[in-house]
């Protein structure tokens, strides 16, 4: 397109011209309604910090809201009311009515007979029985009283996930709203090359095709803008859903950012060994499911309890019947003692496999300890690369800058063409795109080794 063979074809002139033409009236259409979309957009927006959408998830993040409600139910199934720690009292009552009839014969020979004879009756009674010792209970309630200890680090598992992928987003917004930053300064940059040759063309000293071919930039950079626009916008719709808020919630971030420059990789491998949320919760859990063990050797103790039952009733008979209303009330105790001595070896089978659940998971702690270890050294790798790229980065702007700043003035003063200027002009774009990319990336990977050795802020 570039070429001094385009440059001499009246017809490729032409061309560019009808292109031109069919596309500027609906260029500024679309370029207008772009541009008062977005400033309507940008006023209502206010600066959503790192530390407040941190909150802002801590508060309204549903998967933190399950996880958490789990720690309440694990709370509650302490309760002693819940294990059978509290005796139970019951009521009974009964009401009875018959209609009927009866013959008696005795030895003297004389026969009893009643006919057509209704009789009631009532009874009621009252218990209440507690379990006094009971062993497998008690252990039962320590186990589950570990398992709060486990929901709680399943939360802050939960937590620390969703806090990654919320300072993920957060950055990816900041990159494209940077990468917007870097491509309307690039379109000011191609606006005042389109004004260098129209003037050059009025007073004689360019061409039709340097107008031509600026004016094709100008309108790639604007392409390029409303994709950036449309990016920046699906990133703080993504960031939003992570939040838990409104997808429509308009908002900017801010862009600096810090690293930490203490961090030591020996010092973040003891405390990964220490504090890595995924083996502490493997660790909870073996402690959790040993208990199992003590409850099974509990079921071979006995079980004691005891009771207290208070009961009334009272018959009503006819008339003619031999007993015709009879009562009874008594206030009775008893004390129970269960033992299970032998219950055909199950509970033998339970132990043996219970043992080698442990073991196993024992062993998937261990392999989950060299696989964290393998992976914060990937890690820290990772971030110490992703820092020396950002480095290099930083010197490509700089030294990008640089020429695109002397190819300015050789474009002045009519010693670089059109083209020459273009090119330094996107060197410069992509070495700022690029570090956007390496300045952000850094700063997820580092907060990836934080989160791998357990520190995440």
């Amino acid at each position: 397109m570039h070429t001094s063979d385009t440059a001499e074809n009246p017809a490729f002139i032409k061309i560019l011209y009808l292109l031109y033409a069919m596309t500027t009236v609906k260029k500024a259409v679309v370029t207008a309604a772009v541009c008062l979309t977005f400033f309507t957009v940008l006023q209502a927006q206010n600066v959503l910090t790192l530390e407040e959408a941190k909150a802002a998830t801590l508060n309204y993040n549903y998967g933190i809201k399950i996880a958490a409600n789990n720690v309440l139910i694990a709370e509650n199934n302490t309760d002693p009311r819940a294990n059978g720690y509290l005796p139970v009292v019951g009521v009974n009552g009964q009401a009875t009515s018959a209609l009927g009839g009866s013959t008696q014969t005795f030895n003297s020979g004389m026969e009893n007979i009643v006919s057509n004879a209704f009789t009631w009756g009532v009874s009621a009674s009252a218990n209440a029985n507690y379990t006094v010792i009971d062993r497998r209970r008690d252990l039962t309630l320590e186990q589950l009283k570990q398992n709060v200890d486990l929901t709680s680090l399943q939360l802050q598992q939960e937590i620390e996930n969703n806090l990654l992928q919320i300072y993920t987003a957060y950055y990816e917004v900041a990159r494209a709203a940077e990468n917007i930053e870097v491509l309307e300064n690039t379109i000011d940059i191609s606006r005042e090359r389109l004004q260098r040759a129209d003037y050059g063309l009025e007073y004689g000293q360019g061409s039709g095709l340097d107008v031509l071919n600026a004016r094709v930039d100008i309108q790639r950079d604007s392409v390029n803008l409303i994709n950036a626009r449309q990016q920046l916008i699906n990133a703080k719709r993504n960031l939003n859903v992570l939040i838990g808020r409104n997808t429509t919630e308009a908002f900017t971030v801010d862009t600096t950012v810090m690293y930490n420059a203490d961090l030591e990789y020996a010092a973040l491998a003891a405390a990964a060994r220490e504090n890595n949320v995924a083996l502490r919760v493997n660790r909870k859990s073996l402690e959790v499911n040993a208990v199992t063990l003590d409850i099974i050797d509990a079921e071979r103790k006995p079980v004691v309890t005891a009771g207290l039952n208070y009961s009334y009733a009272y018959n009503d008979n006819a008339a003619e019947a031999f007993i015709t209303s009879s009562s009874s009330r008594g206030l009775g105790a008893n004390v129970g003692v269960a033992w299970n001595i032998f219950d055909g070896g199950s509970r033998t089978i339970r132990e043996q496999n219970t043992r080698l659940d442990l073991t196993n998971q024992k062993l998937q702690i261990t392999r989950l300890e060299q696989q964290v270890e393998r992976d914060l050294l990937n890690l820290w790798e990772g971030y110490q690369n992703a820092l020396f790229i950002l480095e290099v980065e930083e010197q490509a702007v700089a030294t990008n800058r640089e020429n695109f700043a002397r190819t300015r003035e050789q474009l002045n003063i009519g010693r670089l063409t059109s083209i020459e200027f273009r090119q330094a002009q996107l060197n410069l774009l992509n070495a700022r795109v690029n570090l956007n990319r390496a300045k952000y990336d850094a700063k997820v990977r580092e907060l990836e080794v934080l989160q791998a050795a357990g520190l995440l802020p």
